[in-house]
Formats: structure tokens, sequence, C-alpha cells
């Protein structure tokens, strides 16, 4: 691409903007961190989860089921959903920092890039011809 071309590109980009009312790219961190918020209480309400759940089969379940057949399939019900919401639990533990660092980079990008494009210098009226 000719320097020439370039310069009408950058001066045809400046007018749309300015016909357009000077929109500008606007980031919010909000829904990133709207996010983790949402993380953090799903993890939390996943620990309690499974402390009511094995609260509810208890040992005395165990204790009190001697001899039935429905026991041990109680057991092997109670540690499958144990390992559920640990595993449930431990994502949403991992996400709350990821999702945090995304809008703390995200917001970092869009400094950069309106950095770099405030750079961007183009004569008034155009191309200066």
């Amino acid at each position: 691409m000719a320097w020439d071309e370039w310069e009408q590109l950058k001066a045809d980009a400046v007018g749309r903007q300015s016909a357009r009312g000077g929109g500008r790219l606007r980031h919010s961190g909000k829904p990133w961190t709207n996010a983790a918020d949402v993380a953090r209480e799903l993890r939390t309400s996943m620990a309690t989860g499974r402390r009511d759940l094995s609260e509810a089969h208890g040992v005395d379940v165990a204790a009190g089921a001697k001899g039935l057949a429905s026991a041990g399939v109680l057991k092997a019900v109670l540690a499958s959903w144990e390992k559920r919401l640990d595993s449930v639990r431990d994502e949403c533990g991992a996400l709350v920092p990821k999702l945090r660092q995304a809008a703390r980079d995200q917001g970092e990008t869009d400094a950069r890039v309106k950095a770099n494009a405030d750079a961007v210098r183009v004569p008034e009226g155009g191309l200066g011809r």
C-alpha cells in the first residue's frame, strides 16, 4: 500500500468518526467483575451444599441402615455427589481470579490501544495537499 493510500485511509477514518459524533472505544470491567462475584457466590453455595448433603446423609443413616441393601447405595451416591460438588466448587474458585484478571487486562489493552491511536496524527483538512 502506498503512503498516499494509507494517509487517505486515516483521513477517511477520521471523517467517519467525526460524522458519528466522535465514537469512542469504551470498556467496562463490570461484566467481568460481576461474573467473578457470581463464581465466588457459587463456590460458597457448593461448599454449603456439600456440607448440607453430608449432614443429611450423616453417620446415622449408615449406622441405622446396617443390613439394608440401600446403605451401600446411599454411601456411593453421597461420595459421587460430594465429588461433583467439590469439582464445581474448585472450578468456581479458580474462575474468580481469572475473571478479575480479564477485566484488568482488557482495561490495560484498551488504554494501550487508545494511546497508540492517539499517537497517529492526521493533518488538519485530511491529506494536507
